[in-house]
């Protein structure tokens, strides 16, 4: 037909998703466990609110993502980083190639010890939170594959990312792809608009992902589009109206 849904990704990664989600389905269990998978969202019934703030919020949040990994909090310290370098000093003073810390990091050392960090700043900030602590948990899920992803050891943080998807966890991973913030600081005279992005997949190919879990499960295709930012959500209509129309592709 002339209107034929088109893909919304390059063919070269469009390739490689499919190859990777493959292979995250060879290794985690197949399509059974897959099928019977959550999409995790952000409501009430998955993350009860912290009592506390700061690093027991942090922490309470990091334990109820783990339970939804099925895993237990008690195996990783969780360790809150040192505060950022704020390169803004006066309306006129900015701090030139000030360091960025990474939203989070994980960790092995020689005994097995599994270590997560987190910037302090998220703490506020769920949807990141949860986003982030979900791709630092995938680490050590991915480090116990002893054969490494399609594209080889260079494309492991790529995995890591689109197992974030794969292990129900789309929405937070698509909403947090890239963020586009307005701010105003009084007290220095500045504003203008920063951009806050987290992993190493693009906007439209984490809505491709979620694509992906959600193919066939009609609830879960109606909650992906409810809890989808505006961005992600356009991304994610023409992943599954190319999936739709081309279901033969979906790894099974």
């Amino acid at each position: 037909m002339f209107w034929r849904a088109k893909s919304p990704l390059e063919t070269d990664d469009e390739e490689w998703q499919l190859a990777c989600w493959q292979w995250l389905l060879a290794h985690f269990g197949g399509s059974e466990p897959l099928g019977s998978r959550r999409l995790v969202l952000p409501t009430d019934e998955f993350f009860t609110r912290p009592a506390e703030s700061g690093h027991s919020a942090a922490a309470h949040v990091f334990a109820q993502t783990c339970r939804h990994f099925d895993l237990d909090p008690a195996q990783f310290e969780l360790v809150a980083q040192e505060d950022s370098v704020n390169p803004v000093l006066g309306p006129l003073q900015v701090v030139a190639n000030a360091p960025v810390d990474p939203a989070g990091t994980f960790s092995m050392d020689h005994g097995g010890k599994l270590q997560i960090t987190y910037d302090p700043g998220l703490a506020t900030k769920p949807m990141q939170l949860v986003s982030m602590f979900a791709h630092e948990i995938c680490h050590p899920l991915l480090f116990s594959v002893e054969t490494p992803p399609p594209g080889g050891e260079e494309m492991e943080e790529f995995a890591t990312d689109l197992a974030v998807t794969f292990f129900g966890f789309g929405i937070f991973n698509a909403n947090t792809a890239a963020a586009f913030r307005q701010y105003n600081d009084s007290a220095t005279g500045t504003q203008g608009w920063s951009i806050e992005r987290q992993g190493y997949l693009s906007p439209a190919e984490r809505a491709f992902a979620l694509g992906l879990f959600v193919a066939g499960r009609d609830a879960d295709e109606q909650n992906a589009r409810l809890y989808l930012d505006q961005g992600p959500l356009a991304y994610f209509n023409k992943a599954m109206k190319y999936l739709s129309a081309n279901p033969g592709i979906i790894p099974t």
